[in-house]
């Protein structure tokens, strides 16, 4: 179903009569109609808008339209915005509607201290254990991320990729599903503070070189270090960028 870029998600009145000084802005969702349409891909589509920023932090909107857009029936859509609203990225509302989490200081902060305590100490029992093979594929990967071509979701595809070779040797099942809810927790703000500009490109380059090298050493201390210190300066760029990003999505409003 085509979508009128004009047209807007707005909060369903029934739903939750209260005035929202932020509304949603023109909608950019494409859609999932189709014989395989899923709530795996709706969920894809509707996160997608979130970490781009096509549905801004804070915005209301309806669930009946949303369905509307994406060309599918309310089912898929509330059970996707259930499975989102879990991994904080939405947060539903009682009746048909739902708002974009807004970006938080305090939620940011809790993100990077959990993945300071998990990821650091799986990248030094994993050092040992990384072979050559692995190390050939964390390069390729770091060049990929500094390929200017790659568009935005496959760069972001690339850098979980390869923060996931770095851990994986160790890492639990229960370690992998953990980290995959506190990435995709971290990439709303990483994702949306950080713009994809060519010199932002190049920065965020520069900065898995440290990891790769490490990783190459095979050193345990080493690695454990450069994964902390890269966690940290992240952590330290999206706070000083985070009152941009809000004022933003305000003058959006």
């Amino acid at each position: 179903m085509a979508i009128n870029p004009d047209q807007r998600l707005v909060g369903d009145a029934r739903a939750d009569a209260r005035p929202t000084n932020n509304p949603a802005p023109p909608a950019r969702l494409r859609s999932v109609a189709g014989a395989d349409s899923t709530v795996d891909r709706v969920a894809t589509e509707v996160r997608r808008a979130v970490l781009d920023g096509s549905l801004a932090p804070g915005s209301s909107f309806s669930i009946s339209e949303l369905a509307e857009q994406l060309g599918v029936s309310h089912i898929p859509v509330r059970e996707a915005l259930t499975r989102l609203d879990a991994q904080g990225l939405i947060i539903l509302r009682r009746g048909r509607s739902a708002v974009v989490a807004p970006l938080d200081r305090e939620e940011l902060c809790g993100i990077y201290r959990l993945r300071r305590r998990i990821e650091p100490d799986l990248a030094a029992r994993s050092a040992e254990l990384l072979t050559s093979r692995d190390v050939a594929e964390l390069r390729r990967l770091f060049d990929a991320i500094g390929d200017p071509d790659v568009d935005v979701d496959g760069l972001w595809h690339t850098h979980h990729e390869f923060h996931l070779v770095l851990l994986r040797p160790v890492a639990s099942a229960w370690d992998l599903r953990i980290l995959e809810q506190l990435w995709r927790a971290a990439d709303r703000y990483t994702r949306i503070v950080f713009d994809s500009s060519p010199q932002r490109r190049v920065e965020r380059h520069a900065a898995h070189q440290a990891l790769v090298t490490a990783a190459a050493s095979g050193s345990p201390a080493d690695l454990a270090r450069a994964v902390d210190d890269h966690l940290t300066a992240n952590e330290q760029a999206c706070l000083a960028r985070l009152p941009l990003a809000t004022a933003a999505d305000q003058s959006r409003s």
